[in-house]
This record gives structure tokens, C-alpha cells and sequence, in this order.
């Protein structure tokens, strides 16, 4: 079994203003401005793979993510990919790409808007609508019996939990 060995390096972060109120902008108002300070950090218009992460649950509507290709520039054709998640695992398809050769650069990222409804409600939308959703939990009841569980499992007490 060969291993694969390739170096990846993370050349350019940026990010948007981060406020507690709606701005009033939209997704990808607020997007363009990044995608364009990444592209003169990297002195790139064009990369080898785009990959974004986002939730459609936030924006309230499927395939949200085609709108933000607005602010990339997806014409001509670009080799493109979307996860329902965040950048993270955004980040990891990228990664995985770049590892086997697939492409030689990536822009990756990840955004949503959250200001647009309730959080807690709108995280438990994205839950299994069969099991999970039905009962209300959101991603602080999972993470409250995640920790619970934990406790359980490994003797841990809530003090040991707390940063």
C-alpha cells in the first residue's frame, strides 16, 4: 500500500464583520468582499477547486449556496462543490483533493446568516424530521446530553467541563 505525501498550506484567511444585528445585507453582499480581499491575498482569480459550506435552514430555502456563487464568479465554469454543514467541512473536501492530486489550489468557504430567525428553532429543523426534530431538541439540548453522556461514561464532573 503506497502512502500519499503532498504539502497543503492554508496561504490566505480573511473574514466578514461579525455583528450581533442584521446588517441588512444578504449572504452574498456580505460574502463578495471576502472572496475578492482572498483573491488579491493570493493574487489568484481563478482556482483549481471551490468548495463552500453552508445551511440552507438558516437562509429558509434549498440550494442556497447557488446564490453565493455569485460572489465567487462561476463563469467561466468552475469545478465547484457544496457541503450542508460549515466551512469546516468545506475545508476537509478541499483537503482531500489537494492530498490525491485532484487539484493544485482551493478556495474554500464557509458562511449563513443566523440573524434571519430563531437559532435553536432553525437548528432543530436540520435534525432527522423523523426521531429528533419532533422532540425540539436543538444544538444546546445535544450538546447538554452530549456532555451528560460523557460524564456518565467517564466519571468527569461539570467542573471538569468548564473552560
Amino acid at each position: 500500500m503506497s502512502s500519499i505525501r503532498r504539502d497543503i498550506a492554508v496561504v490566505a484567511f480573511t473574514q466578514s464583520r461579525h455583528t450581533a444585528e442584521d446588517a441588512g445585507l444578504a449572504e452574498v453582499e456580505i460574502l463578495a468582499p471576502v472572496i475578492t480581499e482572498i483573491k488579491e491575498k493570493t493574487g489568484l482569480t481563478r482556482f483549481g477547486f471551490t468548495c463552500s459550506g453552508s445551511n440552507d435552514y438558516l437562509s429558509g430555502l434549498p440550494f442556497s449556496f447557488v446564490s453565493a456563487l455569485d460572489a465567487v464568479g462561476a463563469w467561466p465554469p468552475i469545478s465547484e462543490s457544496h457541503v450542508e454543514m460549515d466551512g469546516a467541512w468545506a475545508l476537509y473536501e478541499a483537503w482531500v483533493k489537494l492530498l490525491h492530486g485532484e487539484t493544485d489550489t482551493a478556495l474554500v468557504y464557509g458562511f449563513g446568516k443566523p440573524s434571519q430567525g430563531d437559532l435553536r428553532e432553525i437548528t432543530t429543523q436540520g435534525l432527522d424530521p423523523y426521531y429528533l426534530a419532533p422532540l425540539g431538541v436543538d444544538h444546546v439540548s445535544l450538546g447538554a446530553l452530549q456532555a451528560r453522556a460523557y460524564m456518565e461514561r467517564s466519571g468527569a464532573k461539570e467542573d471538569d467541563l468548564r473552560a
